[in-house]
């Protein structure tokens, strides 16, 4: 920084120290340890013929942040903060700075100067000079997290007696509410929380159903006992895809365990007619904007709080329901977990799961 340190570094100077050591112990203590055998063995058997050990020297260092000593500095300091599963942060969390700081990096004009590409038209590899991209932060970065280990909160899966459960509870609802702008809603978290458990989806790629598109395809089949699936048409763009696409995922219209698919579909297209719409997302608010996973998640967890508490065997008193579930991936792990129970292929379900 072009100064001495003064009383007011000392954290800045314990964050130093705390890099470096984090630096150090970015290789595993049995490599550290044969790495430090190898050069004792190596400077023992040179003096044996009076030879210098060809090791370079160490340093000094320039006296300047070329290694991005600032950018760590930093993953340092917000790790120092209170989390949202402890009193500090999780490394997946101060990783984001190193990323930030290497976007940026790659925009300037030195960084894109300096970008050059090894490989062919499909796989290739990036040079840069980026600092937070050289073998030193590297090392910092792995050292960091195997100091600070991991907590991963992964959505607890919902089961199909839960799910079983949370429709009955929401069907219960349907038949007793009067109320119009009441019914859109349940219908809304009855037709999210189905289709997100039978179509294994993750809790976003719900809210691409098309209205128009379900409609039409809902219309085309008969009511009749017939009918052995709905078709839930997708508009937008799902994981690892280039552009906007539409995607048909045909679903049975009632699961062997009673699962209506189609009757909360029928019951979604219903009240959006009776609010005159017919085109859009199929999950929206009332000024027509896709609705959100937040508003659909806390329908849902309040749901889940009250099976919890009249039906304790399905999910456990221990169980804190607003931290452990989650929309996001919650039907997903349900409804793979009772795949697997029943024997379905492992391919299959990845396939599914896309």
């Amino acid at each position: 920084m072009g100064r001495n340190p003064g009383k007011q570094d000392k954290l800045l100077q314990a964050c130093i120290r705390q890099v470096n050591l984090d630096a150090l112990w970015g290789r595993e203590r049995a490599t550290i340890e044969a790495t430090v055998s190898a050069v004792k063995h190596t400077v023992s058997m040179l003096s044996m013929v009076r030879v210098m050990p060809p090791y370079p020297p160490s340093g000094p260092h320039p006296v300047e942040d070329n290694l991005g000593y600032s950018v760590a500095i930093a993953m340092v300091l917000k790790s120092r903060t209170p989390g949202q599963y402890a009193h500090y942060q999780q490394f997946e969390t101060i990783r984001k700075l190193r990323a930030g700081y290497s976007n940026v990096f790659m925009a300037s004009v030195g960084g894109v100067q300096s970008l050059r590409t090894v490989g062919g038209e499909r796989a290739k590899h990036y040079l840069n000079q980026c600092p937070t991209h050289l073998l030193w932060f590297e090392r910092f970065s792995k050292g960091c997290l195997s100091r600070m280990g991991q907590i991963v909160k992964q959505d607890l899966a919902i089961s199909l007696d839960i799910m079983h459960a949370l429709m009955d509870s929401l069907l219960a609802e349907w038949n007793q509410s009067t109320s119009q702008d009441r019914k859109v809603r349940i219908a809304s978290v009855g037709a999210y929380s189905i289709i997100a458990f039978c179509g294994l989806f993750r809790g976003a790629e719900v809210l691409m159903v098309d209205l128009y598109g379900l409609r039409k395809y809902f219309e085309e089949s008969p009511r009749a006992g017939s009918v052995d699936f709905v078709v839930i048409p997708l508009l937008g763009r799902l994981k690892i895809e280039v552009g906007t696409q539409y995607h048909l995922m045909p679903m049975a219209a009632r699961m062997d365990s009673g699962l209506d698919i189609w009757g909360w579909i029928g019951w979604l297209l219903e009240v959006r007619e009776r609010q005159g719409r017919h085109q859009g997302p199929a999950f929206c608010l009332p000024h027509r904007e896709v609705d959100s996973m937040r508003n659909l998640e806390q329908d849902i967890l309040e749901r889940l709080l009250m099976i919890q508490e009249a039906r304790p065997e399905l999910i456990s008193k221990e169980v804190q329901v607003y931290e452990e579930y989650g929309v996001n991936r919650s039907f997903q792990r349900g409804a793979t977990s009772e795949a697997r129970t029943r024997g379905v292929a492992p391919e299959d379900i990845d396939l599914i799961n896309r």
